[in-house]
């Protein structure tokens, strides 16, 4: 969150190929969140904004 706790994570250990994971936002509150994936070829950061 803005504050930045984690508020949620998982791990995948030896992953190849594609993945897509949807995750129910509706527990979490309004606000800014930061979405980090980190691979074997570096760090995807995004900004989340719930209204």
């Amino acid at each position: 969150n803005i504050v930045g706790e984690v508020v949620y994570t998982e791990g995948l250990e030896n992953y190849t190929g594609e993945y897509t994971k949807e995750i129910d936002l509706v527990k979490y509150t309004k606000g800014i969140y930061f979405l980090e994936i980190t691979t074997d070829s570096g760090v995807i950061n995004k900004k989340l904004i719930l209204q």
